[in-house]
């Protein structure tokens, strides 16, 4: 009898380990911008930005279009998110979503002028023609610097 639960339990545990195994590695993002690798250490004291609660520091050369870091203030699990700044209506690297006042917790694409909140959000659109979200990068707050990743 403990034969034959044997036979059946093996293949339906390789199954299930497969299943696991197989979509822990995948990139739940599902975003239309391309994929870049950002492996970015950052000292927040460096960026006058970052002492503004929805403050927006821009770092041209990381990502596809340049990569945002939000200060999240209030947010304890979060203090600090991460987005791509290529819209993602336009999904050019060239085209990049700007701040507009630094603080407001917005950016705008100055293409089609798709709006996203990025203060507290996970990059929303609110307003315009995009309807996806900015690609957002992993943030980690750590021994008072800031990793960024994806």
């Amino acid at each position: 009898m403990t034969r034959h639960i044997l036979k059946i339990a093996h293949p339906i545990l390789a199954l299930f380990f497969l299943l696991v195994g197989n979509n822990a590695c995948k990139d739940t993002n599902n975003s239309l911008v391309p994929y870049v690798e950002v492996n970015m250490n950052i000292n927040p004291a460096n960026y006058i930005e970052l002492n503004i609660p929805g403050g927006v520091a821009y770092f041209k050369n990381e990502g596809y279009g340049g990569v945002l870091l939000v200060n999240n203030w209030g947010d304890d699990l979060n203090p600090y998110l991460a987005f791509d700044a290529c819209c993602t209506k336009e999904l050019s690297a060239d085209t990049r979503v700007e701040v507009t006042e630094n603080g407001s917790g917005y950016v705008v694409c100055p293409e089609c002028g798709s709006t996203f909140m990025v203060f507290g959000s996970a990059g929303l659109p609110i307003k315009g023609p995009a309807t996806r979200p900015l690609k957002q990068y992993h943030a980690i707050s750590s021994n008072g610097r800031i990793i960024i990743s994806n």
